[in-house]
């Protein structure tokens, strides 16, 4: 990776910016814990290997999609609404 002479300003505005998107990946996590524990209180459990959508009933992620969306026909969800590895 290129390497850039940055000010202290920039450097500080790119360490305050890394601890923005942790807290959304932190936001992020909770709300697909959320999502998830929710579908299997309501008895859905697809019991498949995959990314399955937590926010409709698409089996796995499909790539290649518009805009990092599944290309799944039916979802068209973006990734993150999948449920992701932990």
């Amino acid at each position: 990776m290129q390497q850039y002479e940055i000010t202290e300003a920039q450097k500080k505005a790119f360490e305050d910016n890394e601890a923005d998107f942790r807290r959304l990946d932190d936001q992020m996590h909770g709300i697909q814990e959320a999502a998830r524990a929710r579908l299997i209180d309501n008895g859905w459990d697809p019991g498949i290997e995959g990314i399955p959508c937590l926010a409709c009933p698409c089996p796995d992620f499909m790539a290649d999609g518009q805009l990092g969306r599944c290309r799944r026909g039916g979802c068209g969800h973006p990734f993150g609404r999948h449920d992701l590895p932990r």
